[in-house]
C-alpha cells in the first residue's frame, strides 16, 4: 500500500531522501526510481542516500544516470577493526570495496556525488585524526562531521573531565588534514562545553553491548577505554 500511495505522487517529486536502515537492501524503492524514469521527468529530481557501505546497488547504476544528481552519503565513523566493533556484522573490507567501486562509478555518472558523515562519540573520538587522513584520502566531494547528542552517555560532550583533558590533548596535537583543522577544533570546543559525567552509565551502557555482541571495546580500543577507566569485566 505504501508503494502504491507513493506511486501516486511520483509526478509531484523533485527530491527524494532515502536513510536508514540500509536503503540499499529495500528493492522495492528501485521500483519507484523507475518509476519516475519511465513517467519521463527523471532529469528533475534529485535523490540522497545514507548508506553503510555495506551493500553494493546492482539495480542503482542503469536507474541513476537519468536523475539530476544522486548523492550517496557513506556513514563511515571509524577504521578497520573499529568500525566493525562500533557496526556489529559489518565487514570493513566488503565497506573498502564498495567505496571502490562508487568512485569508479562516478567516473561514469557526471551526476553522482560521493559524501562522508562521521558521527563523532565516545567510540571514535580518541581515533578521529586517523579517520580523517583516510577520509582525505578518499576525495569525496563532501565531508560532514556530526557529533551524536543522543544516546546522551555516548555524547562525547558528557565524558569525565580527564579523559576531555587527554582527548583535547591528543586532538590539538595532532596531525590533522589542514581542511579539517576548523572542524577538529569545533569538536573540541563541542566536547569541553557540555556537562561532563563521572562516566559510570557510559561505562555500564558500553559492558552491556560488549555482553550482547560477545565483543570487547578494551581490546579493540585500549587507548579510550584506559580514558573512560573501562575493563570489560570490570
Amino acid at each position: 500500500q505504501f508503494w502504491q500511495q507513493i506511486d501516486a505522487v511520483l509526478t509531484d517529486i523533485r527530491y527524494i531522501e532515502f536513510t536508514g536502515g540500509e536503503p540499499f537492501m529495500i528493492d522495492e524503492h528501485f521500483d519507484m526510481l523507475q518509476g519516475i524514469v519511465d513517467r519521463g521527468i527523471a532529469h528533475q529530481v534529485e535523490i540522497h542516500y545514507n548508506t553503510n557501505g555495506t551493500q553494493w546497488p546492482e539495480r542503482g547504476p542503469e536507474i541513476w544516470r537519468h536523475f539530476k544528481t544522486v548523492e550517496v552519503a557513506f556513514s563511515i565513523d571509524d577504521l578497520g577493526e573499529r568500525f566493525e566493533y562500533q557496526r556489529t556484522n559489518a565487514d570493513w573490507a566488503v565497506v573498502l570495496d564498495t567505496i571502490t567501486s562508487f568512485q569508479y562509478l562516478r567516473d561514469q555518472l557526471p551526476n553522482l556525488r560521493l559524501q562522508c558523515c562521521s558521527t563523532v562519540n565516545v567510540f571514535n573520538v580518541r581515533y578521529i585524526d586517523q579517520l580523517a587522513h583516510w577520509i582525505a584520502l578518499q576525495q569525496f566531494d563532501f565531508v560532514y562531521w556530526n557529533m551524536m547528542h543522543d544516546a546522551w552517555y555516548f555524547s562525547i560532550a558528557t565524558l569525565p573531565d580527564l579523559a576531555k583533558a587527554a582527548i583535547t590533548e591528543h586532538l590539538c596535537s595532532a596531525d590533522v588534514p589542514p581542511q579539517y583543522r576548523e572542524e577538529f577544533d569545533r569538536i573540541i570546543d563541542f566536547m569541553n562545553s557540555g556537562a561532563s559525567t563521572d562516566g559510570f552509565i557510559m561505562q555500564m551502557k558500553i559492558a552491556d553491548l560488549d555482553r550482547k555482541r560477545n565483543q570487547d571495546f578494551e581490546q579493540v580500543s585500549p587507548e579510550m577505554a584506559a580514558l573512560i577507566q573501562y575493563e570489560k569485566n570490570g
